[in-house]
């Protein structure tokens, strides 16, 4: 049978407009889904945030057909090892129960209200999981898609992409098995997206009022996918949506064909209708009285679903983290005290990773260190010696500028090679490319290539470095090339406005200050390197849009030692002293490590500074790299081979165990060991008059840390459903993302390996973030009034604001109508 793709459709103008809006209000249900080469954190929630916590995540789980809240099995084995702590989970059960006298009045002979809940938590079997149910349509669906927005893997590619998803794969339905054997579905299915989701919801019964359920529905059942389309139309250049246009309708309009042919899915984990009853009676059993006893305190015990129980930890873990770090910080001093003027201040990302390092750095000389979010405040592009556009900056943001790379200072030769060499390494990767997909060659090219690819997967396996330092010859060494913050070539450089708007940003963001900067201020992007990993760019810098944050340190300390830039400062009141130069840096996370960027540039009369510098660098490198090896699985030695080896699936944690966002002086935490599990932006509330630089981190930093937060709970709470599962049976596709096996929907969120250890006990406390706010309550509460998202995420708990009196150091918790109580 042939569809007859160019036959035209209509539908009352009406009727179309109202669906087009349900439409578009339906693929609001799921975030955007970055591609893999640049992909960030983001919440799959983030459609709920409108409301309480508690509430969305329930709502975000039938959605999703996912838990809501870590499985028992799994926190009572984090309990095991004090997180929580059990008298921290007593405290909040004692809290669900509704305080002490009805925790602790008598059920019977020895038992309590409180005992069953703890026996619930602790002792009485979870309940089963229940397996997602098959959905054939989706799975038909996902496998079309995957051939539809390819992205150039593919030898050729889906006839009749330009006509957009929907016509595009009608136009192939017929050669699958279940239309097939439908002749008369294709044939009376509109040949357009939007008369086609109407005809099916009709075919399939669906009333008016229940129609935005039931596109709600479709859209979630292939989160990854629509996902994509999101970012497509929010994020993707022009080409590629001209090329081959989709949209949430054209997903939809296919979900609905495939559930007429293949019967929508059933609805997923149904509840036992005598669960109660029987956790009631099971109780019973434990303790050895009647399940006929009389009790409304046991019947509200047993109708806590797995959701209530495991909110009970993850409460009592949220509590706790907060407790011991509000001790930590009442502990330190909140004003630095004079002290020997720094050799050098360094400005790190606020990365979790950056903790430890600057900990270690502070400890091997006399170093100052500050926190900022690790794109430097660039709003740039690169453009790469191959072509490709990199934005350098957080994901919601649009570069305004492009710079390309040039010879760093005294690196002519060098960069030369280097530009050579990855020149004709991305021409050799094209070409081989091209024989391996086209469809006369790919066989003879696997032939010819095999005794090679052997030879390689044997030196990949036994000798990871030396297959490390291979491919740096081969492509390049980046170090000799930074962008040109000047025009060049095809690139207009950075205006003088937005080099100045830049530099001041950095003193008015993190507190430091220009008339006493250190001879040498260094800024240290970061990231990470693996080979043979899809999920690379998650390791990488989310400021900079999940890539390395080296070019945007090397960016801004131009800009920094730029005369011009400094005079305008001076003029504007912030003075930088004219022995003070700026340095870049870039930290390894993976391999643990630190380079210096453009040393030869720097005056001469800062030399031995610098050697001291680079010295005591490698120092702390070495003390951060021992203090991570006590980390389960790990060696001294191993972040160096992890960085290299092609089958290591944990090259590093990543952002495992983030929990806490604080912001002030780095008085507060210098001398308290955080465990790398806290975001660091340094803030000083006494040059924020105006509360500006407050406002600014709370809605971006801040933010961005909520995303990343939020992705790694959920990932960890359902890793099935909200996360990226199994990285051992990824399958990456057409340069979007991996696939779990051999098709399916697109992986959302983060892979298990990422957040589990290889027992299968969670690496990650999954817990909302907690934000510490060193500044007046006034100050603050002006900054959340004047922007709705932080307003939000406040007010719904969806992170858990403390703030810190800079006068008195007493602590308050931030509570739903914005006064400030003491913390409980």
């Amino acid at each position: 049978m042939n569809v007859d793709l160019a036959r035209p459709t209509f539908a009352a103008p009406e009727a179309t407009e109202t669906l087009d809006a349900q439409i578009a209000a339906a693929a609001r249900a799921v975030p955007a889904l970055w591609p893999l080469d640049g992909a960030i954190a983001v919440n799959p929630l983030a459609a709920f945030e409108d409301h309480p916590f508690e509430t969305a995540i329930r709502a975000g789980a039938r959605q999703y057909g996912a838990r809501a809240a870590l499985q028992l099995d799994l926190w009572r084995s984090l309990a095991q090892r004090g997180q929580p702590p059990r008298d921290a989970v007593r405290d909040i059960a004692i809290e669900r129960l509704g305080g002490l006298d009805a925790a602790f009045h008598s059920l019977g002979p020895d038992v309590t209200p409180f005992d069953c809940l703890m026996a619930r938590l602790f002792d009485l079997p979870p309940s089963p999981p229940m397996p997602a149910p098959a959905d054939p349509a989706a799975m038909l669906v996902a496998r079309w898609c995957a051939t539809f927005f390819d992205r150039g893997t593919a030898a050729l590619k889906l006839p009749g992409s330009s006509l957009g998803l929907y016509a595009a794969v009608l136009g192939m339905l017929p050669h699958e098995p279940a239309f097939a054997a439908r002749p008369d579905l294709l044939g009376q299915a509109p040949r357009a997206a939007l008369p086609a989701i109407a005809w099916a919801l009709d075919r399939l019964g669906v009333p008016d009022a229940g129609r935005m359920a039931a596109l709600t529905a479709r859209v979630a059942r292939l989160p990854g996918w629509a996902g994509h389309i999101n970012w497509r139309e929010a994020h993707a250049g022009r080409e590629q949506t001209e090329a081959a246009p989709a949209s949430m309708a054209d997903l939809i309009a296919l979900l609905l064909l495939g559930d007429l042919a293949l019967g929508a899915p059933a609805a997923a984990f149904p509840a036992p209708r005598d669960a109660a009853a029987a956790t009631r009676a099971s109780i019973a059993r434990h303790f050895g009285f009647s399940p006929v006893l009389a009790a409304p305190a046991l019947d509200d015990i047993a109708a806590m679903d797995d959701t209530d129980l495991g909110l009970i930890f993850q409460h009592a873990a949220e509590r706790a983290y907060r407790d011991d770090l509000i001790a930590r910080i009442a502990r330190q001093p909140h004003h630095t005290a004079d002290a020997a003027p720094a050799a050098a201040q360094l400005v790190f990302c606020i990365d979790v990773r950056s903790e430890p390092l600057r900990r270690a750095v502070e400890a091997a000389g006399a170093y100052e260190t500050f926190g900022y979010a690790g794109f430097f405040g660039l709003p740039i592009a690169l453009r790469l010696p191959d072509g490709e556009r990199r934005p350098q900056l957080p994901a919601l943001a649009t570069p305004l500028h492009d710079l390309e790379l040039a010879a760093a200072p005294g690196a002519d030769a060098a960069a030369r090679r280097s530009l050579a060499a990855g020149r004709a390494g991305a021409r050799a990767n094209a070409s081989f490319g091209e024989l391996k997909t086209g469809l006369g060659t790919s066989f003879a090219t696997a032939e010819a290539a095999g005794p090679l690819g052997a030879a390689m997967m044997i030196a990949n396996t036994l000798a990871p470095r030396a297959m490390r330092r291979l491919r740096r010859l081969w492509h390049g060494d980046p170090t000799h090339l930074a962008p040109a913050i000047a025009p060049h070539g095809t690139c207009t450089g950075l205006p003088f406005e937005t080099r100045l708007a830049s530099a001041r940003a950095l003193f008015d963001l993190t507190g430091l200050p220009t008339a006493g900067t250190a001879p040498l201020v260094v800024l240290v992007g970061h990231a990470a390197e693996a080979s043979n990993n899809p999920y690379r760019s998650t390791l990488d810098c989310g400021a900079c849009g999940g890539h390395g944050g080296g070019a945007n340190a090397r960016t801004l300390a131009a800009i920094l030692n730029d005369e011009a830039v400094r005079t305008s400062l001076a003029a504007e009141g912030k003075p930088i002293p004219e022995g003070t130069w700026f340095l870049a840096a870039e930290h390894n996370t993976t391999a643990e490590t630190v380079t210096l960027f453009d040393t030869a540039s720097a005056p001469a009369s800062h030399a031995a500074a610098i050697d001291a510098l680079a010295r005591d660098l490698a120092r702390a490198a070495a003390a951060s790299r021992a203090a991570r090896a006590a980390s389960p699985g790990r060696a001294t030695d191993d972040p160096d081979t992890a960085a290299a080896h092609w089958a290591d699936v944990r090259p590093e944690w990543g952002l495992t165990g983030n929990a806490a966002f604080i912001i002030g002086p780095r008085a507060m935490t210098r001398d308290a060991d955080l465990g790398g599990r806290a975001f660091l932006h340094s803030y000083d509330w006494e040059n924020d008059n105006s509360g500006a630089a407050l406002a600014a981190i709370l809605a971006a930093p801040m933010v961005v840390a909520q995303w990343i937060n939020c992705q790694y709970l959920f990932s960890t709470i359902d890793n099935d459903r909200l996360g990226a599962g199994d990285k051992t049976l990824h399958n990456p596709v057409g340069r979007i993302g991996v696939v779990l096996g051999n098709g399916g929907d697109l992986r959302t969120g983060l892979p298990r390996q990422s957040l589990f250890h290889d027992d299968g006990t969670p690496a990650h406390v999954p817990q909302r973030l907690l934000v510490v706010i060193h500044a007046p309550a006034a100050r603050v509460e002006a900054a959340v009034a004047g922007n709705a998202t932080i307003r939000r995420l406040f007010a719904h708990r969806w992170v858990l604001p403390v703030v810190i009196d800079p006068h008195t150091g007493a602590c308050h918790a931030w509570r739903e109508i914005a006064a400030l109580r003491p913390a409980s």
